[in-house]
């Protein structure tokens, strides 16, 4: 099942450091984009960073999401 641009979904991946900031498990992300490639599905995320900033991840893997 692939998610759709706009869903709200939840990060599973474990709290790794992107860009210069922390990014943590378990936090929402809205889908923003979705790409395939051979390696499988990955989507671009908008993920609100403890100060309120947004920030978008690229090539998180559809496992990756809940």
């Amino acid at each position: 099942m692939v998610y759709k641009i706009g869903e709200q979904k939840i990060l599973k991946r474990p709290t790794f450091l992107y860009k210069g900031i922390f990014i943590f498990q378990n936090s929402p992300v809205l889908i923003k984009d979705i790409k395939q490639k051979e390696e499988g599905i990955f989507y671009s995320v908008e993920y609100i960073d403890r100060e309120g900033n947004p920030i978008i991840i690229e090539n998180i893997k559809h496992e990756e999401l809940e």
